[in-house]
């Protein structure tokens, strides 16, 4: 495998990760207040589809071949999502504490 499909392939990786995470969020939401056996299946469907995913795009980018270190960087790009969404959080936090404070300053 040449550096340009293995970049490619890390890319990709990478940014699945932070995919998983966006889907992950909504796949929560979509399962709570659902009875028990509903959440099993409809997450076990997901996990399914998101792998089976995963590897349809990775088999189009470089024939399929599956190395550990593209798992980490579906870790490292699911790890900076979470990362990220912490910090747009708590940004947005302090930014309406400060609206607030502004608005009563006027």
């Amino acid at each position: 495998m040449d550096y340009k499909i293995q970049l490619l392939s890390f890319l990709f990786s990478f940014l699945f990760g932070i995919f998983f995470f966006i889907t992950n969020y909504f796949n929560k939401k979509l399962i709570t207040n659902k009875r028990m056996f509903f959440q099993y299946i409809i997450t076990f469907l997901y996990i399914i589809n998101i792998v089976l995913f995963y590897i349809l795009v990775l088999y189009k980018i470089n024939r399929g071949v599956f190395h550990i270190y593209f798992l980490i960087m579906v870790l490292l790009g699911y790890l900076f999502a979470t990362w990220l969404e912490k910090y747009v959080k708590k940004s947005v936090k302090y930014l309406k504490s400060y609206i607030k404070h502004e608005k009563k300053v006027l």
